[in-house]
Formats: structure tokens, sequence, C-alpha cells
């Protein structure tokens, strides 16, 4: 069992969550087009809830959020059992855009590039 010790709690806990989580999610997605990523976690003050960024490149964004939210349960007792605590903060996924959205500006960096050099 892992327990987080009270200082940094919050930011120990966001560590653990995204290491679970992930491991956690690897047999919902491992079939699915593209690669999905654990990009940050953001749990409350008050350890109730945690925000789950995921980040999609090369999926469809919709399937793969929907796999996970159907599954929610599994990985939230994946969750629970690993953590050593009363409280378990519950996950929500949210779509992290920021890979795709630095990934279009590099294709426009290059188009340019490329029409400067014709």
């Amino acid at each position: 069992m892992i327990k987080p010790q009270s200082t940094n709690r919050v930011a120990k806990m966001n560590a653990i969550i995204q290491q679970v989580v992930a491991e956690a999610i690897r047999e919902f997605v491992e079939n699915e087009p593209g690669l999905v990523t654990i990009s940050k976690v953001e749990t409350s003050g008050d350890l109730k809830w945690a925000k789950v960024w995921v980040s999609i490149v090369g999926g469809d964004d919709d399937s793969i959020l929907r796999i996970l939210n159907d599954n929610i349960y599994d990985i939230q007792g994946a969750l629970n059992s690993t953590l050593d605590k009363k409280m378990f903060p519950r996950i929500q996924f949210y779509l992290d855009t920021g890979p795709r959205h630095a990934q279009h500006v590099d294709e426009l960096i290059k188009k340019i590039h490329e029409e400067d050099e014709k």
C-alpha cells in the first residue's frame, strides 16, 4: 500500500494518482489507435476530487474518453486499493489538448520553412 505523507500532500497525491491511473488505464486503451498518457493530475486541497488530464495523440478523443469513463469504476477501484487512506479522491477525466496544439504549431512552422526554401 502506498501512503502519502502529510508534507506537500497534494503534490504527492498527484504523483501517486498519475502513476496508478496510468497503469490502470493501459488495459482499457491498449487496442485503441494512438498514444494515451496521463499528462497531469490536479487534486483538490481536501483530497476529495482529482482531475486527471489525459493526452491523446493519434487517436479518437471521444472514443478514448468514453472508454475511460465507461471503466472509471474499475480505474477508481485500482486507485482505492493502492492508497492507504480513509478518504480516496474521486477521479474525473479531462482532455489535455496541449500536446496536440504543440504538434499543430510544429507542423505550421515546418510548412513555413518549406515555403521559405522554395
